[in-house]
């Protein structure tokens, strides 16, 4: 367990909430972008809806949320609900991974369940989420979050597609572990659940 993991899972301080909040936003609406330059006719000017007016961190973040909703929804008119969740997840799966891997080289986190709820804890503050773990055993558990700041916002759809994110940070922090989302507020669960699982490694006979 990194120095830096130890503090940071304690205290963020406002400008690394707000650094990582630009970065998180920039990564994913370039990644629905991205998908709507190639299968939409009509585009959405995320730059424009994404400006930051001010410092205020849950401005940030409903401002963000705002945007990818909006990219969602203009994906999904355009291929339908169906592709629009499978397109998105693939994109947004690869952008969570990414961001994984770097916070698991700059916070310095191993294997461990403790490193993993403490990384989980520094980014998902970020984000404006109370969750806690369920820990069935060292190969399990399941995460429910109590509060999201981003569910206003966010539509069952939206969940479906930017939950992918999440699932490809946890696929980042721990290579051997698997997240997969199975209730969402916004379909009208007081929680969202998502399961933990370690990979099972194929046996070679």
């Amino acid at each position: 367990m990194g120095l830096r993991l130890i503090i940071l899972s304690w205290w963020t301080p406002k400008y690394l909430i707000r650094k990582e909040l630009e970065s998180i936003s920039d990564k994913t609406t370039t990644a629905l972008n991205a998908l709507i330059s190639k299968y939409a006719t009509k585009t959405v000017d995320a730059a424009n809806q994404n400006q930051q007016p001010s410092s205020n961190i849950q401005k940030r973040r409903a401002a963000m949320a705002k945007t990818q909703a909006k990219l969602v929804e203009t994906l999904a008119s355009a291929v339908g609900h169906d592709d629009a969740v499978r397109l998105g997840r693939e994109a947004l799966f690869s952008v969570g991974q990414n961001l994984g891997k770097q916070a698991r080289s700059r916070l310095g986190v191993d294997d461990s369940p403790n490193d993993l709820t403490k990384a989980a804890k520094i980014l998902y503050r970020v984000l404006g989420i109370e969750f806690h773990l369920q820990w069935v055993d060292q190969s399990s558990a399941t995460v429910i979050i109590d509060k999201c700041a981003l569910a206003q916002q966010y539509s069952k759809l939206t969940c479906e597609v930017l939950s992918a994110t999440d699932e490809g940070v946890i696929k980042g922090l721990q290579p051997n572990l698997t997240m997969k989302f199975k209730k969402y507020m916004t379909s009208g669960c007081k929680n969202c659940w998502a399961d933990i699982n370690l990979e099972k490694k194929e046996t070679v006979n």
